[in-house]
């Protein structure tokens, strides 16, 4: 479907249409990407069995996965016209993201050789849009989509917790990675790296919405019941932001939000009280009730104690204790929103 409303601090930019291109697995793995990328796939002798449960996770992670790659690949094609770019303590720029390439697509190929050993298919790439226009909006919604990715991974650990336990650590090697990549980001914003004592979690269906974002409708071939089957929920923006940023040195007390396909939520949906739910960190979700006005706007006050990038979600109810329960009970968004 499309979406009109990006993830926070993203406008409606003209962005680039980018198919990804095929993707590589364990024996086609190009030896230029494994040293680029500072190490190839894990050589550790036969595959490990995988739960269904389990299985139909590391399909969404597949789907993601995917999104990330083809967005750190368009970076690099993007750095001819910007030209080389700028530096980050002495290292170029453009240097630190052909690591984060070739290190996604050995994340990429780590997954697909999962799957395929289990006997499952992998996960084709989608054709994506992303509204960048230069280096600086690059790497600022590089930040929010590798802070997806790092929700969704803690995700992915937590269900691999009782369906796969051996499989933890392997994810567990992955999140570091991924929390460079953002602590760079960050520093090229002159931001702190380390904004959060935690990483926050989301849930699996809560990362595919926010990665249909920058997927051309129509544009996924083939995918799996476990991806199909996900909810999807209207957008959910916020009203008077421009292009991609960070944060700004003082987050905000109060946001006035929008709901992108108001005909998709059920009927009556705004005759109840509503509220946006918080999450930030491994802390319960937060509830703050939700004003509607005239123009079908919603106000509601930002949680405060909260740090780094917070996910916000409209819902109904305000007794969610767990972002899976809240998912179930979401009727718009989420949207990732920078704090610090």
């Amino acid at each position: 479907m499309a979406r009109i409303f990006l993830p926070v601090m993203l406008s409606l930019f003209a962005g680039s249409v980018f198919a990804a291109p095929a993707l590589v697995t364990g024996a086609a793995l190009p030896p230029n990407i494994a040293d680029q990328a500072g190490g190839g796939l894990p050589n550790a002798p036969g595959e490990p069995k995988v739960s269904q449960t389990g299985l139909d996770n590391f399909q969404v992670a597949n789907f993601l996965e995917n999104l990330e790659s083809a967005f750190f690949q368009e970076g690099l094609m993007n750095y001819t016209w910007w030209g080389t770019g700028g530096q980050t303590n002495g290292v170029s720029n453009l240097e630190v993201v052909s690591h984060i390439a070739a290190q996604e697509e050995v994340h990429v190929a780590a997954i697909v050789d999962l799957l395929k050993a289990n006997g499952v298919r992998d996960v084709a790439p989608c054709k994506y849009s992303f509204p960048v226009t230069d280096e600086k909006s690059f790497l600022a919604l590089g930040n929010i989509i590798t802070t997806v990715g790092i929700g969704a991974l803690i995700g992915l650990q937590r269900v691999l917790a009782d369906t796969d336990p051996g499989l933890e650590p392997i994810v567990g090697s992955i999140l570091p990675v991924e929390s460079r990549h953002d602590a760079f980001f960050r520093m090229t914003a002159h931001e702190i790296p380390n904004p959060t004592t935690f990483e926050t979690r989301i849930s699996g269906a809560w990362a595919y919405n926010l990665a249909l974002d920058f997927t051309v409708g129509g544009s996924c071939s083939n995918l799996p019941p476990s991806i199909t089957s996900l909810p999807i929920f209207p957008d959910l923006g916020i009203v008077g932001y421009g292009s991609p940023s960070f944060a700004t040195p003082n987050a905000p007390g109060k946001l006035i939000f929008k709901i992108g396909q108001e005909k998709m939520l059920p009927a009556g949906w705004n005759v109840q009280p509503l509220w946006i739910a918080w999450v930030n960190q491994d802390n319960l979700p937060a509830y703050t009730p939700v004003t509607i006005n005239g123009n079908g706007e919603l106000h509601a006050d930002v949680q405060p104690g909260m740090f780094g990038v917070a996910f916000a979600a409209l819902t109904n109810q305000n007794t969610a204790t767990n972002v899976d329960d809240l998912t179930k009970a979401t009727l718009a968004g989420p949207i990732p929103i920078p704090l610090t």
